[in-house]
């Protein structure tokens, strides 16, 4: 019994051993790799940007290139990579406008991963000054870029020069008023399709301008916009179609339950 008591031990004490030799080893082999990392040079970098709705792309990899340059003084793959501050790396791009989202890592390979995720333009302002950039899903501006057009509504007229603040206050703004419209507009299928632009008159009402017709729509402010649109949707669904699109050229949805033609 005391030999048998003995054996079973020794068989406890081994596979411990063994254990534990096991996860030394898998220590040994994890420092070493990090310290093979920490003293590589960077093999490669892979940008990995999710493209915006159509597709497109604001910012591209040859500018994420750029701007590492810039703050380094090199070219990244000219980098050693325990010499690299990650965080670093990601302030940098996520101080760029176009950006929404960033993570840098390594990867196995010692190559330089950056992940993006870009901010979604909902609508290109041109304001009151001529100063054209984009608004996006949280309000934010984002920089137009020459050569590159987003396929948005574009918004014209009395707008108010940007500051974000008038997006985010409660009192009511020309700039909060597009903003809100132009939310409405993006996530619904049939008006993204349907509205070319939206412009601000010397009153301050928005008017929406279809890719159809001759004519515009009277909007008024950014109150009711589910019933204002709603009623949008079915005068030209049901509507308009037996009227005719010439009969009118302004249709004035400004006041509550009142739809009248503007000939």
């Amino acid at each position: 019994m005391i030999n048998g008591i003995r054996n079973i031990n020794t068989s406890i004490l081994i596979k411990r051993t063994l254990y534990t030799l096991g996860l030394l080893c898998i220590g040994l082999l994890l420092v070493m790799s990090i310290n093979r990392k920490s003293e590589g040079i960077v093999r490669g970098h892979i940008v990995h940007i999710k493209p915006i709705k159509g597709d497109r792309n604001l910012i591209t990899q040859e500018e994420v290139d750029v701007i590492y340059k810039k703050y380094l003084g090199f070219s990244i793959l000219e980098a050693n990579i325990k010499d690299l501050n990650l965080r670093e790396l990601e302030e940098r791009i996520k101080a760029d406008k176009r950006v929404k989202k960033v993570e840098v890592f390594v990867d196995a390979d010692d190559n330089i991963n950056t992940w993006i995720i870009q901010r979604q333009p909902i609508i290109r302002i041109v304001d009151t000054k001529d100063f054209s950039y984009y608004l996006d899903e949280e309000g934010n501006d984002i920089p137009t870029k020459r050569g590159l057009a987003i396929r948005v509504p574009i918004a014209t007229g009395y707008i108010d020069l940007y500051r974000k603040e008038l997006i985010l206050e409660e009192k009511e703004t020309s700039l909060k008023n597009v903003y809100q419209c132009a939310q409405y507009i993006m996530n619904d299928g049939f008006l993204s399709q349907f509205i070319e632009q939206i412009y601000v008159n010397s009153d301050r009402d928005i008017e929406l301008i279809p890719k159809i017709g001759k004519h515009y729509i009277i909007l008024g402010d950014a109150k009711n916009l589910e019933r204002k649109f709603d009623d949008i949707k079915t005068l030209y669904k049901d509507g308009m179609p037996t009227v005719g699109w010439s009969k009118y050229k302004g249709i004035n949805m400004k006041y509550d339950g009142v739809i009248y033609g503007i000939m």
